[in-house]
């Protein structure tokens, strides 16, 4: 009976988490996939240098979506697409300060959706969700 349902409840839900995530982070001009990208560069720039090819990977989005969501982000001013010193048809992604300035406030729109979405879902049920849809992620 459940498989019937398994996959328009993964959509729906995907969905669902995607139309709230867009509203809450309107008001600022990006959407929810911005929304995540920005945070990504955040957390991992620190680290090594972003490329689109790591976008690519983390949010298994193709090629040629990344390259529109890039540039509209570019356009948005965003992020910068800086040459990489010794590969020049290297461009690493940095962060605006448009962006990180309004990083935190991501952020608080995220722990909305969030906290929304897991009301009444104890601790135990959320570990076997994500234990599951990472079982699931890699089966695929």
């Amino acid at each position: 009976m459940y498989k019937d349902v398994f996959g328009k409840s993964v959509h729906m839900l995907s969905r669902q988490l995607k139309r709230k995530t867009d509203e809450y982070v309107a008001k600022y001009g990006i959407t929810g996939v911005q929304c995540g990208m920005i945070s990504y560069i955040y957390q991992n720039s620190q680290k090594k240098d972003i490329f689109a090819k790591d976008i690519e990977k983390k949010f298994d989005i193709r090629r040629a979506s990344i390259t529109g969501i890039l540039h509209n982000m570019e356009k948005k001013g965003l992020i910068k697409r800086e040459i990489v010193d010794n590969d020049a048809r290297l461009r690493r992604i940095v962060l605006t300060k448009k962006a990180l300035e309004l990083r935190k406030e991501i952020e608080k729109a995220v722990k909305k959706v969030e906290k929304q979405a897991l009301e009444g879902i104890s601790k135990e049920e959320l570990e076997t969700f994500v234990t599951l849809a990472k079982k699931m992620s890699a089966n695929l």
